[in-house]
């Protein structure tokens, strides 16, 4: 059993649950995959409504997340539906589904980026209030790079257009330029430090009202270093190929760039193959759509669950439907 630090909560409300149950609506003997089960927030009510005959797949990188989130599942389980947990990013989505032998999936759920008890847990180095090492990586056995490699050997350029990019931070250069200065100094090992960094380098009277100075620099350098935008593109596609027919995909997505993508998919998906733009496998079906919009617009949390969950505010959810 993985130790869980003290500073870790894991007792969140996952964002846009009635929604998702909604969309996903799972009913007894379907088989559900949860790509990103984080602490099972999702997945504990998906399970009430499995039956004995129906399994839940859940998939994250994080092992600790995964031990929490089986041992929180086993206790919620009114009846003993089946599941399948796996240590493993969502981008092997076809080939994990395929060595578990699970049936084809009636609905496949998509919760990007981390929890909020990731956010703020010290061991994983994303909050700007962290003395731990400046890591980020989700999965400790990736071969990507720490961000502490990165805010201290990239270039100016190189920082600054990442942290454009990735999370649209208009200072991005001063930034980038500060960072550099500073590391000539002291090395950035860790969140406080580089969350100090960026608050001096941005002018106090362009702080943003709601989120902390840093908040953007943070995300572009978890973006990067957990190759998020590369892997939610690959799983898209996989997604789509391993639904059954009339499954559903639901995504709820949390900034920008992850929305933007979303759209662009489910939007090529719901085209007929030579209007599509996108990178898309060979369709069959004679160049007809493969899925259909659900979502025209995407769905936001309520004002009420807003103010219960101040977090969720960013939340966006598409859902988009197989064809048969």
């Amino acid at each position: 059993m993985i130790a869980r630090p003290d500073s870790e909560p894991v007792d969140h409300e996952p964002v846009l649950l009635k929604e998702v149950i909604a969309y996903l609506d799972p009913s007894p003997g379907d088989v559900i995959v949860d790509c990103t089960l984080g602490y099972g927030g999702h997945s504990i009510d998906i399970l009430k409504r499995l039956g004995g005959e129906g399994l839940l797949v859940g998939f994250d990188l994080d092992p600790l997340a995964l031990e929490i989130a089986s041992q929180r599942m086993e206790q919620s389980r009114a009846r003993p539906t089946p599941m399948k947990l796996v240590a493993s990013n969502f981008v092997n989505l076809t080939s994990l589904l395929d060595n578990l032998q699970a049936p084809l999936p009636s609905g496949i759920l998509f919760d990007l980026g981390p929890s909020t008890p990731q956010l703020l847990s010290s061991r994983l180095g994303m909050s700007w209030e962290s003395d731990e090492a400046l890591d980020m990586r989700l999965d400790p056995q990736a071969d990507s790079i720490p961000a502490a490699e990165i805010v201290n050997t990239w270039n100016e350029e190189d920082l600054a257009r990442l942290f454009r990019e990735h999370a649209q931070e208009r200072w991005s250069r001063r930034i980038a330029r500060w960072l550099i200065k500073s590391r000539r100094i002291e090395p950035v090992t860790t969140g406080r430090q580089l969350g100090r960094i960026v608050s001096e380098a941005i002018p106090r009277k362009a702080w943003p009202r709601r989120i902390h100075p840093a908040t953007r620099v943070f995300l572009a350098l978890r973006i990067e270093v957990n190759r998020e935008f590369e892997n939610l593109e690959s799983g898209l596609i996989q997604a789509e190929k391993a639904l059954a027919p009339k499954g559903r995909l639901v995504v709820i997505s949390f900034h920008s760039g992850e929305d933007r993508r979303v759209k662009q998919f489910m939007r090529a998906m719901a085209k007929p193959e030579d209007e599509a733009p996108w990178p898309l496998p060979q369709r069959g079906m004679e160049g007809q759509p493969r899925m259909k919009i659900l979502t025209p617009k995407p769905v936001r949390p309520s004002k009420e669950e807003i103010a219960r969950n101040p977090r969720s505010r960013s939340a966006r959810l598409r859902c988009a439907e197989k064809a048969s």
